[in-house]
């Protein structure tokens, strides 16, 4: 039976990555025009970097005749007091206005472009004939953005009588489209301090596929609701009643684990977001020792903790 949910779970992180993998597929490009104005000293190399960032996307590519769409940037310094601003337009859509940072100027390019190409109209709808599955993974493609993150917490779980607490970390990676995000997440937690004598949870790992749902997405601050599912390995430490009086032994369990997130996300309109969360994890399995007696338990666990992505 483990050895089935642990393959069930491992599958679903396989469709996970298969699904990154999918949305970063080349599609029919739209030849892209570009005009700038600058200053005349940056006026060449704007336009090459423009082109060059233009030609990274899946939707455009840089064009100097036969344009179908038509990109204008432009750049004001309004001194020390303002600081320096680019400002782009697709055709006739409203402006976009980026401003350039301590990075420099490349990346504020980067960050305007991408804004305007997703949401370039003449790109926003494929052809209606496209079935279903095309279309939503050329949504994916086209409005997606990724993130990274880095989460610290501290995990609780009933072990033996006793509340054991570990603290943990973990690394996740999502894309978001629109009010939802779909990623995969990995996770450790460890208690190397416990007492040897009474039964403690060592450590538990987790590999997760997980799904959220944000209740603002358009907003700085929003509420969010996720729902995960993968695999989950609980190491434990205590007496083993089995091997003799003052035994001591090592049981594992593994097996999948379904798990509820809410939580606040702040900051979503800039590169870096912070959030909050609580976890409630439930695992499908019974943890058991049948050869030394260290354990045989259930052992749900619950995690708060503060995460950044980007």
């Amino acid at each position: 039976m483990c050895a089935r949910r642990t393959s069930a779970a491992w599958l679903g992180l396989a469709a996970a990555g298969a699904l990154f993998a999918s949305a970063g597929l080349a599609r029919a490009q739209l030849r892209t025009c570009v005009e700038v104005a600058a200053a005349p000293a940056e006026t060449d190399g704007l336009a090459r970097l423009i082109r060059s960032e233009i030609d990274r996307h899946p939707t455009h590519r840089a064009a100097s005749t036969d344009c179908e769409s038509t990109l204008t940037v432009e750049v004001i310094d309004l001194g020390s007091s303002g600081g320096k601003w680019i400002t782009g337009r697709l055709n006739t859509q409203v402006p976009y206005r980026e401003r350039v940072g301590a990075d420099g100027l490349a990346p504020a390019v980067e960050r305007l472009l991408t804004v305007l190409l997703h949401n370039d109209p003449l790109v926003l709808r494929g052809p209606e004939s496209q079935g279903w599955f095309v279309r939503q993974e050329r949504a994916l493609a086209l409005h997606s953005t990724t993130h990274y993150g880095l989460e610290a917490y501290e995990l609780a779980a009933p072990v033996g009588g006793t509340l054991a607490t570990l603290p943990g970390v973990a690394l996740s990676l999502r894309r978001e489209i629109d009010q939802v995000a779909i990623g995969v997440r990995l996770a450790g937690a460890f208690n190397p301090g416990a007492e040897v004598a009474t039964l403690h949870l060592a450590a538990q790992f987790d590999a997760q596929v997980e799904a959220t749902f944000y209740f603002r997405p358009v907003e700085s601050l929003s509420l969010f609701a996720s729902a995960l599912v993968g695999l989950d390995y609980q190491r434990f430490q205590g007496p083993a009643p089995l091997d003799g009086a003052g035994a001591i032994g090592v049981a594992t369990g593994s097996g999948l684990a379904v798990t509820a997130r809410v939580g606040i996300e702040a900051l979503r309109i800039s590169d870096l977001r912070l959030l909050c969360f609580l976890d409630l994890e439930l695992p499908t399995f019974v943890s058991h020792d049948p050869d030394h007696g260290v354990i045989d338990q259930w052992v749900p666990a619950a995690s708060i903790g503060l995460g950044v992505l980007f």
